[in-house]
This record gives C-alpha cells, structure tokens and sequence, in this order.
C-alpha cells in the first residue's frame, strides 16, 4: 500500500514544483525580454543624438559653404554647399519615407545613410521611428525634426536661387539671399537644440520606467525564493537519492554490454590484469577462453540486425549457463566473447570450452521462417608467466581462436608458445606490417627475367622482346626478399590488391623512363592476384596508368593464374575481355594444374598459354610429363594460343620443348632476372619478355 502511495505523491511534488518555476521562469524571461527591448531603445535613441549632431554639422557647415560661395562664385564652393546640405536633406528623405501609409524601407534606409549615419544603426533608427513617432516618447523630437526640415528645404532653395544667377544678379539681390539664409540658420539652430532635448529626456524616460519595472520584477523575484527556499530543501534530499541511484546505473553501464548484461570489454582488460597479476604473485592458475561465433554475418546480412543481436542474446545466455558461479564472461566485440576461469588449469578449461562449443553447436536459431545452425571458434589460453600483458593474453587467445577457425571452424584450439601454427600466424602479422611500411615508402623494386622465342626467326625478321617482371621487397638493409617470403601473408590478409596496382604503376612509370632513354619497349606482362580479379575498377585503373605515361596497351599485359581465373570464372572473363579491348595481352598462368583446365579454356580469352612448370622440369625423361606438354602445346596451336614453358633449367629440357613445338621458354638456363630499371644497359640481348608481378 505504502509503494502505491509513493507514485502520487511524487507526481504531485513535481507538478508543485513547475507550478512555482515556470512563474519565475516566466518573470526572468519578461525581464530579460524588456531589459533587451529597453537596450536597443536607448541604443536608437543614441543614433538618433549622434544623427542630429551630424546634421547640425552639416547645417553649419552648409551655411559657411554658402557664404563662401557668395564671395567667390567659385562653383567648387557651391558643390561643397550642396555636400553638406544633403546629410540633412537625406534624413528628410528617410522621415518622409517612413511616414507614408506603406512605409518605404528602403528609401529611408538610404536617407538616413545619406545622412552619414552608422550602417549598424539604420535598422534600430528604423525600427524606433516607425513603432514611437505617435507616442508621446517622440512627438516633441518628431516636431523639431518636422521644423527643422523646413528649415533644410528653405536653404536648398535659397542655394539654388543664389547659383541661378551665377554671379550676374544685382548685389543688393545676392545679399538679401544670403541674409535670408542667415535667418534660416538662426531658426534651425534652437530647433536642433529641441531635438537634442527631447531624444535626451526620452532616454531619461526610459531608464526610470526600466528601473521601476527591473525593481518590481526583483520584489517578485524575491518573494516567490522564498516562498520555494524550504520546497527546495526536501527537494535537494530526494535528488541527492536520485543521484545516487543514478552513479550506480553509469557504473553498471560503464563496465557492461548493453545488450546481453555481460561486462563489457574494458572492465573484463581490468579484471583480466587483475588476473594476471594475481597468477604472477600466487601462482593460481587461470584459463582464458577467446569464442567467436562462426559465420555470424550470414545471419546479420540476411535477416538484419535485429535477428543478429537476438542470436547474441541466445549465445550469450547459453554460454552463461555452461560456465561456472565465479567464471567471468564479457562481451568482446560484435560477435566475440570473452571468459575468465579461475583456479582452472589447462585442460580443464579446454574440457569447459568444448563444453561450449556443444551447446552452441546444439543450437538452432530461429527467426521469422527461418532456422540456422549456430557454430563457434574458441581459442584457449592458459595464463603463464610467458605472457606478461593483457594485450599479449587477448592477442595470444585471439590467435588460437582463428586457428580453430583455419582448422575447420567450430573447434577448440589450445595456445602452446611452441605452436607452429600459431608462430606462422604471428609471422604472418609481422609481414602484413613490414608489407604496408613498404608501400608506403615505396620499398618494392621489379626484376625483369627473359622469355625467348624457341623456334627460330625467320633472317631479317626481328621479333618483339619478352620478359617476365618479378616483385622484390627491398629490406632497410637493402637486401632483397623474394615475394614466396611475404605473398603468402599478402594474400591471408588481402593486400595483393594494393600489391597489384603497386606493381602496374611502377610498370609504367619504369616502361615510360626506358622509352625517354630510347629503349624499344617489349610486350609486358604483370600476374594479377585472384583477390584484383573480382576488382570491378581495376581495368579503369590500369587505363588511366597506361595514358598518364603515354603507354601503348600493347607493351602492358596481364597474366592470371589458373586457378584464379576458373575459382572466379564470370569476373575473369570480363576483365581479360575488357583489357583485350584496350589492346593488353592476356596470359593464362600456371596451366594444366588445374582439374578441368580444357573444359573452361574456350571460355576465356588469351594470347598466350603458360605451362606450369611442375611439367616442364623433367619434360625430357618423365613420359608423363611429356605428354601433357604436348597435349597443350597441340590444343594451343589449334585456338591460335601461343604456349611458354615455365622453370626450364637446362638444355636438354629445352631442346625438348624444341621437338613438342612450344613457342616460347622461360628459366634459369636461358636468363636470370635483372633488376628493370638497368634494362637500358642491356637492350642489345636476347628477345622477348613478359612481365610478371610475383
């Protein structure tokens, strides 16, 4: 009954509250909104004093102007007196302006600026006169303003009469205008003393009804304190409570997932270090469990993600129940998580993680008209003195976790330093940072390797040079890495890419260098990765590469190997047919590896066959190895494809390529690779090349 109370209560409290607030709130607004309104009258009024001492100037001075003008006749004289004249003129204009039943704005804007008045001013003379020029605050400086403009017109026309007679009329007739004018002036002069009072005792107007409204505000003010000064004691009370209660909602909310209620990934480092620290002065043993949901994207891209973190929730609450009371998990990431097991030595925690995987494995997640099969990874680690920090803990497990995934997915994968995979996988990261220092820098360098013509020419006939372009990681040291030591990393982890285009820009800016030396350039050909097969903007890249250096397509082509071509046979034949339309020769790399490498051969378009040299070695005494050269060579020569025989590595393997009728061969024995930046010196040698990325 009492908790059924409380609810009221505390809406009524709040509702008194508003109740006294909003009339405080309300009384601050009005005075702030007065205090302003007040603030820019006087700011008015103040241009308005300012605007009359500018036009009593002028009146002044115009009359000086005009007597000087009566003297001297000199015509500079009588254009001072009409510069002068025209500060008060353009105020006149502006008050006429203002007084027409559809006020012109714009005209009097002009006027008053005519009048020299400050720009800022303008919009608040504007706005003063047309809400205050019928009130009383006005009326007296409105009447002055009206006299003295009589005043103005007066002059002008006295001016005018004195300059019409350019100095021909009788002097007696000069001299009765200047005294006319004399008359004029003297009526002004008081009346710019009225106008200068009346704006003055406005201002003073204002400042005692601003003082009066300020002070009856502030008793308002005042009263209504106090009348919520006790109100806010009891309120202070209740907010203190409620902050507290809020301070432990943030501290729940900073050390835990939204989603699942699990500790989130900063307070699991923490109790994780603490763990790590207490396994170095006790020597408790420790266990952590890295789990990330296999294929978890498939249910994210198909159903959305709100089926995603439905399945979350499943998986996090499966996981819970398979744990022990004191186990720790944490939500790592968006489908990654984390357990810390105390006093839980090594295979026990690989016997609680298989225990995991079981009960994920055994689940079906439905959602809408939809069931999947659920799956995870879990890497183990237990924590050793080997394993110092918390990111080497997390890394270490993370490691493991991906073996798992590399083995074959849901599965459980134990972290030994000594592991080899996990050595490899390391290695591998090294690489991938040493890899991308090195296209930053630009520490790759490409070796060009001959490939000759078997058969002979015909005498006089001079053939197109080949090479193949071989890729090289030049180390801080400058020694020379071969590509076999870090393509494999480049391709785990999707750099051959970049490597590509590396190598297709370098290619080119190289082949345009050795073309201002003079050199005959060959027909070049660059092996593209599986990964830049599928790129749909790599043709328009190397179109752009090949006209920013002046390049004939001819002299650039492109080799990809078997496999990448068949594994991604719609995006293969698409690229070879658009870089064919450029005028690039294509290769196919590698052949006769493959299983199916005739049934898919007419479907791709090629210049040229390269014989996997896996054949080509022992071509000479292997029958089955000859066999199959010859079978390619014979399927070439019938489609119009040229063949290359790869890895040729002495003469009798050559003179047998020779009697098969393969076209062209490329090897050890017939060249070794040079660095293409040095071909210039060596342009006088052996024919041929085609160039090769890797």
């Amino acid at each position: 009954m009492h908790l059924k109370l409380a609810a009221p209560s505390s809406r009524g409290a709040g509702r008194r509250l508003i109740s006294v607030v909003w009339p405080l709130i309300g009384i601050t607004a009005l005075m702030l909104m007065l205090s302003l309104a007040s603030i820019s009258v006087l700011s008015s009024v103040r241009a308005y004093v300012n605007g009359e001492s500018l036009w009593s100037k002028a009146e002044h001075q115009a009359i000086a102007e005009l007597r000087q003008y009566a003297a001297t006749r000199d015509a500079r004289d009588y254009e001072r007196f009409e510069a002068e004249l025209a500060v008060p003129l353009g105020d006149h204009r502006a008050r006429v302006a203002l007084l027409r039943a559809a006020p012109e704005l714009e005209a009097a804007s002009r006027g008053f600026l005519a009048g020299r008045n400050d720009p800022a001013d303008v919009p608040g003379m504007i706005r003063l006169f047309r809400y205050f020029h019928t009130s009383a605050l006005m009326a007296e400086a409105l009447r002055a303003w009206t006299s003295g403009d009589e005043c103005i017109l007066e002059l002008a026309q006295i001016g005018r009469d004195l300059h019409g007679g350019n100095g021909s009329e009788p002097p007696e007739r000069a001299s009765a205008l200047l005294a006319d004018a004399e008359r004029v002036h003297q009526r002004a002069v008081p009346l710019e003393l009225d106008f200068s009072a009346a704006l003055g005792d406005a201002s003073r107007k204002l400042n005692r009804l601003l003082c009066v409204f300020l002070s009856a505000c502030s008793v308002l003010l005042a009263g209504a304190g106090t009348a919520i000064s006790h109100s806010n004691l009891e309120r202070g009370k209740r907010l203190a409570e409620e902050l507290h209660a809020s301070q432990a909602r943030l501290e729940y909310q900073a050390t835990h997932d939204a989603l699942t209620g699990l500790t989130n990934r900063s307070e699991f480092e923490a109790r994780l270090g603490a763990a790590i620290e207490d396994r170095r002065t006790s020597g408790r043993d420790y266990a952590l469990l890295y789990i990330d949901l296999d294929q978890f994207k498939i249910i994210n891209d198909t159903c959305g993600h709100a089926a995603g973190d439905e399945l979350i929730k499943q998986v996090a609450w499966l996981i819970k129940s398979a744990l022990r009371s004191d186990d720790l998990l944490a939500r790592l990431g968006g489908d990654e998580f984390g357990a810390l097991l105390a006093n839980c030595a090594a295979p026990d925690a690989v016997n609680i993680a298989e225990g995991i995987r079981r009960r994920i494995a055994e689940l079906r997640f439905r959602w809408q008209d939809r069931i999947f099969a659920v799956n995870a990874s879990t890497g183990v680690l237990a924590l050793g003195e080997t394993l110092p920090s918390v990111s080497d803990a997390l890394s270490a497990a993370d490691a493991a976790c991906y073996l798992a995934k590399d083995n074959g997915r849901n599965r459980v994968h134990l972290f030994r330093p000594d592991d080899q995979q996990v050595q490899t996988r390391h290695g591998e990261m090294r690489w991938v940072e040493r890899i991308n220092a090195a296209l930053d820098k630009g520490s790759f360098e490409l070796a060009a390797q001959p490939i000759v013509a078997i058969a002979p020419r015909e005498s006089g006939v001079r053939s197109q040079r080949h090479f193949e372009l071989l890729l090289r990681m030049v180390a801080d040291d400058g020694q020379i890495i071969a590509p076999m030591a870090f393509i494999p990393a480049a391709e785990r982890y999707g750099l051959m890419p970049s490597l590509d285009r590396w190598v297709i820009a370098r290619a080119c800016r190289e082949l345009a260098r050795l073309h201002a030396c003079g050199v005959d350039l060959p027909t070049c050909m660059i092996n593209l990765s599986g990964a830049s097969v599928s790129d749909p903007a790599l043709a328009d890249y190397i179109s752009s590469c090949l006209a920013q250096n002046s390049i004939a397509p001819v002299h650039l082509g492109f080799e990809l190997t078997e496999t990448a071509a068949v594994g991604n046979l719609a995006s293969a034949s698409k690229l070879m047919s658009r870089l064919r339309a450029l005028g690039c020769p294509i290769a196919l790399d590698d052949f006769g590896s493959g299983m199916s490498s005739f049934s898919y051969l007419k479907s791709l378009p090629v210049d040229f066959l390269k014989i996997d040299g896996a054949f080509v070695r022992d071509v000479n005494s292997d029958p089955i190895d000859h066999a199959v050269v010859e079978a390619i060579q014979r399927v070439g020569r019938l489609m119009g494809i040229k063949t290359i025989a790869e890895c040729v590595e002495d003469q009798a393997a050559l003179d047998a390529l020779a009697r098969i009728g393969v076209d062209y061969a490329q090897g050890y024995h017939l060249g070794v690779p040079i660095p293409l930046a040095q071909m210039q010196h060596r342009a006088g040698e052996r024919p041929g090349v085609l160039l090769r990325a890797g």
